[in-house]
């Protein structure tokens, strides 16, 4: 596993800090897990995102959502 050093804003510091406490964690796992979270979530979003341009759909109008939706009186 690599060690990455990084500079972040005191208040920033301290909420991580704060998190990772209330949590009974070290702050360094506690940052890691958050990193690796979010990139994982970044990831999906990308892999979604990329499937769908490459088997774009039609779009719907208003009135085709609103009917299929059931929302037309």
């Amino acid at each position: 596993m690599a060690i990455i050093t990084l500079d972040m804003p005191k208040d920033i510091e301290a909420q991580f800090t704060a998190a990772a406490k209330a949590r009974g964690v070290p702050l360094s796992e506690y940052v890691r897990d958050f990193i690796v979270e979010r990139y994982q979530e970044e990831a999906d979003d990308l892999r979604t995102a990329n499937e769908r341009l490459a088997d774009p759909q039609p779009g719907l109008t208003s009135a085709q959502l609103r009917k299929k939706l059931d929302l037309d009186d």
